[in-house]
C-alpha cells in the first residue's frame, strides 16, 4: 500500500466525495429536468386545423361529447384571444338562439384534453335553457399555442381574459357559469379565488379538481414509482420557476378556496384513482361561499356524469336556480 501522507489522504478523500457528488448530483438534475419536461411540456403538437377524429368511441361521456360536438360543429364559431403573456388562445363559441339572451356557460377541459370532450355538458345546458356556450382550448392544448402546461395557475389568468372578451360581445349584464373538470376544475377554482373574478360570474361547477399541484404530484409519484416525492418536487420547481415563472407549490386551488365568493358545486367519483376524492373534500372544507359536494359512488376520474347523469343534471339545475343564473 502506498505510504501517503495525511494531507494526501485528505485530498484523495475530498476528490472521491466530489466525484460522487457530481455523479449523483448530475443524475438528480437529469431526472428532475426530464420529469419537468414530461409533466409540463405541451403533450401534442398543435394541429394545422381542427377536424373530427375518424373514429369516436360512444361508450363514455368523452366519446359521446365529441360525437355531439362534431355533429353540431357548424353551430360553433372559431374565436381567439391573446392572453396576458402574449400566448394566442382559441375556442368555440355558440351564440344563443335568442341573441338578446345574456346567459353564458364557459366549459373548461382537463389535462391533455380537448374542448369537444365537454360536448355532453354543452348539450345538457342547451337542452335545459337557451344560452351562449364557450368551449376553450387551454394553453398548450389543441388549437391554442403555448409550450408549457400551467396546471391551472396561468390558465386561470387566461380564463379571466376569456371572460373579458365575452363581456365585450354580450355586455355587462351577462350572467356567467363556469364548468370544468380535472385540471379545468382546478383552473376555474383558482380563477374564482384570484380576487379578480368579475361580478358577472354567478356560479361554478368543479368536477374532480385536485387540491394542489404539489399534493397531486406527490400522490402520483408515490403511486407510480414509489420514490420520495419531495426530493423530485424541489428539483422540478427550479425548472417551473425558470420556464413558467412560479413554483409547483403556488398552483393550489386549496390555498385560494376561502376567497371564493360565488356558489360552488363540486362533484367527485369515489373510484377516482387519478385525483383522489379527499382532494375535493379538502377544497370544500375551505370554501366559505354557498357550496355542495356530491360524491358519485363507483365513478372513476371524470366519469361522474357517466354514472349518474340524472342526479348530476338535477344538482346542476338546482345550482342554476339558487345562483339566479337560470
Amino acid at each position: 500500500m502506498p505510504n501517503f501522507s495525511l494531507t494526501t489522504w485528505i485530498i484523495l478523500l475530498f476528490l472521491i466525495v466530489l466525484l460522487l457528488a457530481l455523479v449523483f448530483g448530475g443524475g438528480y438534475l437529469l431526472i428532475t429536468y426530464t420529469l419537468f419536461h414530461r409533466i409540463f411540456d405541451r403533450p401534442f403538437a398543435r394541429p394545422l386545423y381542427d377536424r373530427s377524429p375518424k373514429e369516436i368511441r360512444q361508450d363514455t361521456i368523452i366519446g359521446r361529447g365529441k360525437n355531439w360536438f362534431y355533429a353540431n360543429r357548424l353551430d360553433f364559431m372559431d374565436v381567439s384571444i391573446t392572453s396576458y403573456d402574449g400566448v394566442r388562445l382559441y375556442g368555440y363559441y355558440r351564440p344563443a338562439n335568442d341573441r338578446t339572451n345574456r346567459r353564458l356557460v364557459i366549459l373548461v377541459h382537463g389535462w391533455q384534453g380537448h374542448p369537444s370532450e365537454m360536448g355532453a355538458f354543452a348539450e345538457m345546458y342547451l337542452r335545459k335553457m337557451d344560452c351562449h356556450v364557450l368551449m376553450i382550448h387551454m394553453r398548450a392544448h389543441g388549437m391554442s399555442y403555448g409550450d408549457y402546461i400551467g396546471y391551472g395557475l396561468a390558465e386561470s389568468q387566461d380564463l379571466l381574459t376569456w371572460i373579458r372578451y365575452m363581456k365585450k360581445i354580450l355586455g355587462d349584464s351577462t350572467r356567467i357559469l363556469l364548468h370544468g373538470w380535472s385540471m379545468g376544475a382546478a383552473t376555474i377554482l383558482m380563477t374564482a379565488g384570484s380576487g379578480k373574478l368579475p361580478e358577472e360570474v354567478r356560479a361554478i361547477v368543479a368536477d374532480c379538481p385536485f387540491s394542489s399541484l404539489q399534493d397531486q404530484l406527490r400522490y402520483l409519484i408515490r403511486r407510480k414509482i414509489h420514490f420520495a416525492p419531495s426530493v423530485l418536487l424541489t428539483g422540478m420547481s427550479r425548472y417551473t420557476r425558470k420556464y413558467l415563472g412560479y413554483t409547483i407549490a403556488q398552483v393550489s386551488p386549496l390555498a385560494v378556496a376561502s376567497r371564493i365568493r360565488v356558489p360552488v358545486l363540486l362533484f367527485h367519483g369515489t373510484e377516482d384513482t387519478m385525483v383522489p376524492p379527499w382532494m375535493s373534500e379538502e377544497i370544500f372544507n375551505q370554501i366559505r361561499a354557498p357550496k355542495k359536494l356530491v360524491f358519485v359512488q363507483g365513478a372513476a376520474h371524470v366519469r361522474a356524469f357517466d354514472v349518474e347523469p340524472a342526479a348530476y343534471e338535477n344538482e346542476v339545475e338546482k345550482l342554476m336556480q339558487a345562483s339566479k343564473f337560470g
